[in-house]
């Protein structure tokens, strides 16, 4: 992995990362704020890492594609350093136009001699001018590809999520799915409405030169623009809002929480969801906000304490156990494949495999099971998950209404704007179609039986 250092070189920052996420499978966040974390990079330098980080890793697939066409043995067969270097330095000349090709070129080369040797540094420089040269050339495709592949390859997606989400809705819904993960999202914060409005919470962020625009579908979100630094921000600090993407304030407008209610959140980190139920209660309500791990936990309450919000109550437990007393609603924000949020989370597409999904609908049912114990008779449950498959939506939810006569669905359209429901009466949201993050979530009602009320059936005779 050659002679790892601390550097101030956004490059190197962005190398050091992208080596880390294929090599540990680490989340690109976290390695990515953990490096900018040590070292006090100009606001320029701290953009343009970020934007060789994710940038490389959105378009990894295609990336590699040139690269392969270009090179005379296995792109996997090099050291992963200088694996990165090259996709690192493509992206540059492939993507980024304001940085000419030749100091993209040279700045990868001396990345190579750095982490490599002459050879490495020269067939670096060989494989990037090839690719300035050819680049009206890409993307290449492998002889005899089929549609499928040739749609995961131009638009960097892997090619069994692709031949899935051509099988469900067709080519060119996904075409358009693949291209909005390609974008950069939207930022997009939730105002603290227990603190401040959101008019005056524009008002204060478009003073600071960030500019604000109403969000589509919840009155409490802001779509803001611009250059946007939260350790900057006073307004943050002071706790007048959280950032969170509409897709998700609108399952708590599902879940309709009201004052003097428990709430359950049975999987609540990053604790985003159980702030915003303090918040539409005016605290008002009591939360228990679950988690299995402590360390997730410990991000749910500094969140609270700087947003200021009371009534909600931490618990390190695993929300396929939980035992506590019923509740009037319940969360299940379940853990699921993430394929809605693929434009935040530039590395899933590739840390994702098939076998994934199985495994995780095992949990979702798991989880969706205690619900249904902890829920009191007339109670609520929103199931939501962040992903687009269906075997993690609608096929839990209906194997759970199959299996629970006294459960219901109910239809979302009373509390979520119409554009968001389906025919079903479930919430689906999509990038290329609303611009939010991609998300499924459904209204569970519990019908008291006449055994929880306490009477005698009719006889029918």
């Amino acid at each position: 992995m050659g002679n790892m250092r601390d550097t101030r070189d956004p490059r190197e920052i962005a190398l050091v990362v992208l080596e880390r996420v294929e090599r540990t499978e680490a989340f690109a966040k976290e390695a990515l704020d953990g490096r900018l974390g040590k070292h006090r990079l100009s606001r320029e330098n701290r953009s343009l890492a970020r934007e060789l980080t994710y940038g490389t890793l959105r378009w990894r697939g295609y990336i590699d594609g040139a690269l392969s066409s270009l090179l005379t043995r296995d792109l996997q067969s090099l050291p992963g350093m200088i694996r990165n270097i090259l996709r690192l330095g493509a992206y540059q000349i492939l993507f980024l136009n304001r940085i000419p090709d030749f100091a993209a070129i040279d700045e990868s080369v001396n990345l190579a001699k750095r982490y490599g040797h002459v050879g490495t540094a020269g067939l670096v420089n060989a494989v990037l001018r090839r690719v300035a040269e050819r680049r009206d050339e890409f993307p290449l495709f492998p002889e005899g590809a089929d549609e499928v592949e040739r749609l995961a390859i131009r638009c960097s997606h892997p090619r069994w999520l692709v031949q899935r989400w051509v099988e469900r809705w067709g080519e060119d819904a996904t075409r358009a799915l693949c291209e909005a993960a390609n974008r950069p999202p939207p930022f997009v914060v939730r105002v603290n409405r227990t603190r401040t409005s959101t008019e005056a919470l524009a008002d204060e962020l478009r003073a600071l030169g960030i500019g604000c625009e109403a969000g589509r579908y919840v009155e409490e979100a802001l779509r803001l623009s611009g250059h946007v630094d939260l350790g900057s921000i006073e307004a943050f600090g002071r706790g007048l809002f959280q950032v969170q993407d509409e897709s998700a304030m609108v399952v708590i407008l599902l879940l309709d929480p009201q004052p003097g209610e428990t709430v359950i959140d049975l999987c609540c980190a990053p604790g985003g969801k159980a702030g915003h139920i303090a918040e539409r209660t005016d605290c008002e309500a009591f939360v228990i906000a679950a988690d299995v791990r402590e360390i997730r936990l410990r991000r749910v309450a500094e969140n609270l304490t700087r947003l200021a919000l009371r009534g909600v109550a931490p618990v390190v437990a695993d929300g396929k156990e939980f035992a506590v007393r019923t509740a009037d609603r319940v969360l299940v924000d379940a853990p699921c494949s993430g394929t809605g949020v693929l434009r935040r989370r530039a590395d899933m597409r590739w840390r994702l495999r098939p076998g994934d999904i199985a495994d995780l609908v095992r949990t979702q049912r798991a989880l969706l099971e205690n619900a249904a114990r902890l829920v009191r008779p007339g109670g609520v449950i929103v199931y939501s998950t962040c992903t687009l498959e269906s075997e993690e939506n609608e096929e839990v939810v209906e194997q759970f209404l199959a299996k629970h006569a006294q459960f219901v669905r109910e239809d979302a359209s009373p509390f979520v704007h119409h554009e968001l429901v389906d025919e079903s009466g479930y919430v689906r949201t999509f990038p290329h179609v609303h611009d939010l993050d991609g998300s499924f979530a459904a209204r569970l009602r519990r019908v008291a039986t006449t055994r929880e009320i306490g009477c005698t059936p009719t006889s029918r005779g």
